[in-house]
């Protein structure tokens, strides 16, 4: 992951207002390139390659002659990360230029999408003097890199130019992107990684940096282009992700709340990563010892960009702060497990992304337990197991997010929903895009979940989905819709909520922080009250032993606003507003549990709330 320093190398940015989803979306643009609501195709934008044509390339080169010149300055040899200035020249330069990099460096360009690019009059001067110069961060894509020069735009784009440099990786067999998480079984845990060829993949393990007693051998897999369901996943947007590697490290009940040291590659050839450090979170049922059980949750990331590759910008530097300031929480071992509710990396069938996406995460997921449920741009996919018959997954179908970032069982990619203890809180993850209507596979299993927790063990239940079941939102009328979605899943799946007394619900999709009462049938149970904290000053919302569930939206990882809800707000619904972050909850004890919601700019908590209960294993009022 590039350094902060980046920033300072890209230039202004500027944004602007477009209509999309039933509601106003905040997008930013990057020098004069703004993001089309729609592609030309129709499709609502979700990825900047969805913009690019690659069947309508037409090669100018010969006619054009030395009126376009491009060239890769050192260095030609990068590592992980490293960062590569392209330099080009234009007699006639137009805001319609742009320079592409394609991997591998042989491809056939007219079958596929770039890997990354950028406009050339993102170079300051360009458009004036005709010359121009761009950065490029590079993660390691296990294949050589060449550079295009075009013009006249993405859709009908005309080659002008190509880099006689081409750019490789010092070791294309480098371990890399590591990812920790839960199995079901709470004694062992998976590491994930990748690489190109390793043939011993290992992780060595131990409790003291650099003493490595553990060994495991992983167990490898890859993706294939048959796996994935349509286009443009296994069309324009495919690209082989590499192998994927899976240890298991075993005996984590004997070593919870402590620290364990490991790295990972290849026994053969002795070629290791860096040494990695995980905190073990508590058993199920315990406590850390010097502090209370403590998770970070978000939905709506994406992958982000410090470069100068239009990258959708919103997706770019939010996503990209929020990895590290969370990155930073978890580096002081004070985090227990990170619970991202949805629409994870924004591929949508660009098969590519997974790779940045994965090294911006990996200081996140290396250092913690990593849980994920599917959204709408993982899983949504026509005629498949989803409830939506729509291309939102960019034929993915789920099979990237479930194999690159497998859920504890018993999740499969088309039975994507599971619960996990994590210390003193039961965390419950369902799917919203699979059918969860009364009686089905998913809500039976739900109901037999929630009827087996322990209260006395796990005093605090946190349910997780992708849409939400309570939103402030205008965006009504079809199936999909922020309005109907919330009215099916109140008449399906809030009654089960209540009768088993879950505390929180937190969820995504659209993109906004929104707090609401304990509610239950869209009528205020109670809502909470406010006070000032005397010492430093903070106002912080209280819910005291509340007889209903309390809702939050948190959909602002790293996507664009959405800006469609409604006012004045419904009764139940206490708080909007529209900042990039997290939130930071922690289970201080059985009847006590807080609620930060922090920036992901400065770590200032913007939404302080604390919820606490009396007697977690009684029931609440019969409301039927």
């Amino acid at each position: 992951m590039p350094s902060p320093q980046m920033f300072a190398k890209v230039v202004l940015l500027v944004s602007y207002f477009s209509w999309a989803f039933g509601g106003t979306v905040l997008h930013q643009m990057l020098g004069n390139h703004a993001f089309p609501e729609y592609t030309e195709r129709g499709v609502p934008s979700a990825n900047e390659f969805q913009f690019i044509y690659p069947e309508n390339i037409q090669d100018k080169r010969k006619s054009v002659g030395s009126t376009y010149q491009i060239s890769v300055l050192d260095p030609l040899v990068i590592n992980n990360d490293d960062v590569v200035t392209i330099a080009f020249q234009s007699d006639a330069p137009s805001s319609k230029d742009w320079i592409a990099a394609y991997s591998p460096a042989d491809i056939d360009i007219t079958t596929t999408v770039p890997v990354k690019y950028a406009w050339c009059d993102a170079s300051a001067d360009y458009l004036t003097s005709g010359k121009g110069q761009l950065l490029f961060n590079f993660t390691n894509l296990r294949a050589d890199i060449a550079f295009y020069y075009y013009t006249n735009g993405q859709s009908k784009p005309v080659l002008v130019g190509k880099a006689n440099e081409v750019i490789s990786f010092k070791n294309i067999n480098e371990p890399l992107r590591p990812r920790m998480v839960p199995t079901g079984d709470y004694d062992i845990f998976n590491l994930l990684w990748s690489s190109a060829n390793s043939a011993t993949p290992t992780v060595k393990w131990g409790t003291a940096s650099g003493k490595y007693t553990n060994v495991a051998s992983a167990a490898t897999s890859s993706i294939a282009r048959t796996d994935v369901c349509g286009a443009p996943a296994n069309t324009i947007g495919w690209r082989e992700t590499g192998l994927i590697h899976t240890a298991p490290i075993q005996g984590m009940l004997a070593l919870a709340n402590t620290r364990i040291y490991y790295i990972f590659g290849d026994a053969n050839t002795n070629d290791f990563s860096k040494e990695y450090i995980f905190q073990v979170p508590p058993a199920p049922g315990t406590q850390p010892p010097k502090r209370g059980t403590t998770l970070i949750l978000f939905d709506d990331f994406g992958r982000g960009s410090s470069d100068m590759a239009f990258t959708w910008y919103e997706y770019g530097r939010p996503a990209y702060y929020t990895a590290m300031s969370v990155g930073a929480e978890v580096a002081q071992g004070n985090i227990d497990a990170i619970y991202h509710g949805g629409d994870i990396s924004y591929a949508t069938g660009y098969l590519a992304v997974w790779d940045f996406f994965l090294d911006m995460l990996a200081p996140m997921a290396s250092g913690t337990l990593y849980l994920t449920t599917v959204g709408n741009h993982e899983s949504d996919w026509y005629n498949s197991s989803t409830y939506f018959n729509n291309s939102d997954s960019g034929g993915e179908c789920g099979v990237m997010t479930t194999r690159l970032i497998p859920m504890p069982a018993p999740a499969t990619t088309n039975k994507p929903w599971w619960s996990y203890d994590v210390g003193l809180i039961h965390l419950i993850g369902i799917s919203t895009e699979h059918d969860y209507t009364i009686g089905s596979e998913q809500y039976l299993w739900l109901e037999n979940d929630l009827k087996s927790i322990d209260r006395t063990k796990t005093p605090w239940v946190i349910f997780g989905g992708h849409r939400a079941m309570y939103l402030n939102s205008n965006y009504g009328g079809s199936v999909s819709s922020d309005i109907v979605v919330m009215d099916n899943m109140i008449t399906n799946l809030e009654p089960l909520l209540y009768k088993y007394r879950v505390n929180l619900g937190f969820y995504g999709h659209n993109h906004v922080v929104q707090r609401h009462s304990a509610v239950y049938n869209k009528q205020v149970v109670q809502a909470s009250r406010s006070y000032v904290d005397e010492v430093t000053g903070e106002t912080i919302h209280i819910q005291e032993d509340p007889q209903a569930t309390v809702h939050f939206v948190i959909g602002t990882g790293g996507a664009s606003f959405t800006v469609n809800y409604v006012t004045p707000y419904p009764s139940w619904n206490e708080d909007v507003f529209y900042q990039y972050g997290y939130a930071k909850v922690t289970a201080v004890n059985a009847t006590y549990l807080d609620w930060q919601w922090v920036l992901n700019t400065n770590n200032e908590v913007l939404d302080h709330f604390v919820l606490t209960q009396s007697d977690p294993t009684q029931p609440w009022p019969d409301r039927s």
